[in-house]
């Protein structure tokens, strides 16, 4: 799984994406660059709740616990003042964009399709490759994170000591993708249909969350208001806290 794992990163060179040159060659402009954030909010968001729908089908507890743990994470360990909602929300206000901005814009697509992915992996696909998407993009995030934040203090948008989210992500990623290969890594080690099955999830994990971020970098341009409030889909139900200023 592991010689799997690294020819996968070879070949996609994650770190050489549009997005991440634009940042850190100086040709991102800082408008869209948060522009592109808006809409990751709803990729930061939603990211616990597939996995708590894929906790609920692992048949073993000690499989459970490693999810559960990320989950908890998520959400500040138990404060939500350090949720990652709230850490996220607390970054595109340093810079500039209000809770009224934020909840004005439309979700575009791109996000909406990565989410609906994961849920449907994590709700109906093997469990295997479930576990190894979630795995591979929380391994991707880490070393994202890290250049993102650094290229966000380099551009001078924000001062290092004014950075949330990506400092903590850059850390605590690798370490919950670790959990995350844990579960399958004696799987695939044994059982060829498994090794498979995770191989998928790699692959699959890699391209959503790599396309995610192509796709926001095309549509950096893009400036969409909405005429409502709220949550975006009513069945998803999520929308920004009711003192949105």
């Amino acid at each position: 799984m592991r010689d799997a794992l690294q020819r996968l990163k070879v070949r996609l060179a994650p770190f050489e994406s549009p997005y991440l040159r634009a940042l850190s060659d100086g040709s991102f402009e800082r408008e869209d660059f948060v522009e592109t954030q808006i809409q990751f909010l709803h990729a930061v968001v939603y990211f616990s709740r597939p996995m708590a729908v894929l906790a609920a089908r692992l048949p073993r507890a000690e499989q459970r616990l490693s999810l559960l743990d990320n989950v908890r994470d998520e959400h500040g360990g138990g404060d939500l003042s350090l949720s990652h909602e709230r850490t996220f929300l607390t970054l595109l206000e340093r810079l500039g964009m209000s809770l009224t901005e934020i909840d004005r814009r439309a979700q575009w697509p791109e996000v909406r399709a990565f989410n609906s992915t994961l849920q449907g992996v994590c709700a109906h696909d093997d469990t295997p490759t479930a576990l190894a998407m979630l795995g591979v993009i929380e391994d991707l995030f880490s070393g994202i994170s890290a250049r993102i934040g650094r290229a966000i203090v380099e551009r001078g948008w924000l001062r290092a000591e004014e950075l949330t989210h990506y400092p903590t992500h850059e850390l605590l990623d690798q370490s919950h993708a670790e959990g995350f290969y844990r579960c399958i890594e004696p799987l695939a080690a044994k059982d060829p249909r498994a090794a498979y099955q995770v191989e998928q999830g790699l692959e699959l994990g890699a391209y959503i969350f790599l396309r995610l971020y192509e796709d926001l970098f095309r549509a950096r341009k893009r400036r969409v208001a909405r005429e409502v409030s709220g949550p975006h889909s009513l069945t998803d139900g999520w929308a920004l806290p009711r003192n949105a200023k």
